[in-house]
């Protein structure tokens, strides 16, 4: 999830922002050294609030690998604090991928830590596809 802090900084950063400031429809890109497309943030909305923090509505993140897109997270609405590099939400985020869909309410989420926390009601359903890799393990 450092992705979601990349981009939402350079949203924050893109301009000099200031308390009140809004954005809408925006798109941003994150490239790794190579110029390869590591990340697209998608919003509808965003405002800067006091203290660095900033409210966006429907995101989305794709993140890719291998030149395609290899998980996409969507959450209606959260926060993400400039100074903190945290985003939090105590609303729903979906998160889908080839092998699994991952849904719950509430979330933190630490660019320093790198940590992604879903708080409450989680569930995560494994698709067909990765149920093969997983008859290794064993529980």
């Amino acid at each position: 999830m450092l992705i979601l802090g990349v981009a939402a900084v350079w949203v924050c950063r893109a301009q000099d922002f200031s308390t009140g400031m809004e954005v809408a429809g925006f798109r941003v890109p994150d490239y790794d050294e190579q110029g390869q497309l590591r990340a697209q943030l998608y919003g509808e909305y965003a405002k800067v609030l006091e203290g660095g923090e900033v409210e966006i509505t429907n995101l989305k993140i794709e993140m890719y690998q291998d030149g395609k897109v290899a998980m996409t997270v969507f959450s209606p609405h959260c926060f993400f604090n400039m100074d903190s590099r945290q985003a939090h939400s105590k609303g729903w985020v979906l998160i889908e991928s080839d092998l699994m869909t991952i849904v719950g309410r509430g979330f933190t989420w630490s660019a320093a830590a790198g940590r992604f926390e879903i708080l409450h009601e989680s569930k995560v359903l494994v698709k067909e596809a990765a149920q093969s890799d997983m008859q290794e393990f064993e529980l």
